[in-house]
């Protein structure tokens, strides 16, 4: 059963994370939703008036309540078409994942990424870049300040390097389908000055080949700053979704660069959806 995982840690922004994953699930047509607290993870915020647990034992029974709480409320706009399942443990938040994702059909992974209070973003920022770069699965970081509606205008988030080596084509193009959206490619690490090089066109041509059957729009961006120039884009476009594909090089790390996370994450209302080489919706 096709399953959507959705992280918690009781903050206005997980929880509000946790709707956008069941208006997500409704579009692309998946059944099933996982909530999911580590113990690992301290509470952020929650507006149950439960006592402080002494005890893993208390600790187990609070978050199930909350988990509860959160579950019960999402039914009331999932309805009969989607299935919300609870876990709570105390393992580490990266390790139960990939545990979650090995024993479950688990094909997306869902976190917020911003909040009100300065304890929700150092809590929430930190595994958010952790799981970027180790989760085997696309991973979904929704700000608190993202509409929770259906998703139409999609950018993909390109550096034309090694276009044809690590795009997860299949990855991407499904969950276009799925959604019906539209698709634009946005090179965000260009050079105007190598525009005409070998290599480039190269890539160019690369490009073309991989996504032309979408009919995308290709776009440029000269802005220095790509964390500026996606952020200008996705505002002049009306984007719901931007997508990054996690890789080593300077344009991966540039992605966890602070104006990024402040601007895409922190202090946006676009999702950010990292995509490895990894098969999704098939």
């Amino acid at each position: 059963m096709k399953t959507i995982l959705v992280a918690t840690d009781f903050s206005e922004t997980a929880s509000h994370a946790a709707y956008y994953a069941v208006s997500m699930a409704m579009q692309i047509g998946f059944p099933r939703i996982m909530l999911y607290h580590s113990y690992d993870i301290p509470y952020a915020s929650s507006d149950i008036p439960l006592p402080e647990p002494d005890n893993i034992q208390q600790l187990h029974e609070k978050s199930v309540a909350f988990l509860e709480y959160l579950k019960n409320d999402l039914t009331t706009v999932a309805g009969q078409q989607i299935t919300i399942d609870i876990h709570t443990n105390e393992s580490p938040l990266l390790l139960a994942i990939e545990t979650f994702v090995q024993e479950e059909d688990i094909q997306l992974v869902v976190m917020g990424t911003t909040g009100k209070r300065k304890i929700e973003k150092i809590l929430l920022g930190s595994n958010c870049q952790s799981l970027a770069k180790e989760c085997t699965v696309p991973l979904l970081l929704v700000p608190y300040e993202a509409p929770v509606q259906r998703i139409k205008r999609i950018v993909l988030a390109t550096d034309l390097k090694e276009v044809a080596e690590i795009s997860p084509v299949m990855t991407i193009k499904n969950l276009i389908h799925a959604l019906q959206a539209k698709l634009f490619i946005l090179n965000v690490d260009y050079n105007e000055s190598e525009h005409y090089s070998p290599d480039i066109i190269a890539q160019q041509k690369a490009l073309h080949k991989l996504w032309d059957d979408e009919n995308p729009e290709y776009h440029f961006t000269n802005n220095k700053d790509c964390a500026a120039g996606i952020a200008a884009f996705a505002e002049e476009k009306d984007i719901q979704l931007v997508i990054a594909i996690p890789r080593k090089h300077s344009f991966f790390q540039s992605l966890f660069h602070r104006s990024l996370t402040e601007k895409l994450a922190y202090h946006s209302h676009i999702p950010l959806l990292f995509v490895k080489k990894t098969q999704f919706l098939d």
